[in-house]
């Protein structure tokens, strides 16, 4: 004789884990925004330090064009910019960046040019990451 389940313990086992299902769910989408804006932060942030070093090293200016769609660091070359690097912007992973100065350029030292003060605000869902950069070219993370 063959024992099966029944139509009754089945629809209990799916209602439970349904239950689960949707106790679990909005966790799982905070840590998809947690995530999102970290690493939009990161390449954020490896977009600043490139642009600062590529300043440094090829002893010229560089500035950052932070976007909504790209990040692209450029070069001042022979009175024009030169496209060097860039990057796919915060919107690539549904991320929110407000910057109060869209674009940070170093001199050749690695210091800041202009408004080098810059602030920078990723933010998805109820997650947030703040990026400052001070004059002398410091980056930090809050």
């Amino acid at each position: 004789m063959r024992r099966a389940y029944s139509l009754i313990e089945l629809l209990v086992a799916f209602a439970i884990v349904s239950l689960m299902t949707a106790a679990a769910l909005p966790r799982v989408a905070a840590w998809f925004d947690w995530l999102a804006v970290e690493q939009a932060a990161q390449r954020v942030t490896l977009a600043l330090s490139a642009t600062r070093n590529a300043a440094a090293l090829r002893g010229t200016q560089a500035r950052l064009e932070l976007g909504q769609d790209s990040l692209r660091v450029d070069e001042w070359t022979d009175r024009t910019w030169i496209p060097v690097l860039r990057w796919p912007g915060a919107t690539f992973q549904g991320v929110t960046l407000t910057a109060s100065n869209p674009t940070v350029a170093f001199d050749a030292l690695g210091i800041g040019v202009g408004f080098a003060n810059t602030k920078i605000v990723l933010s998805r869902g109820l997650h947030i990451a703040t990026i400052t950069t001070s004059r002398l070219g410091r980056v930090k993370r809050w």
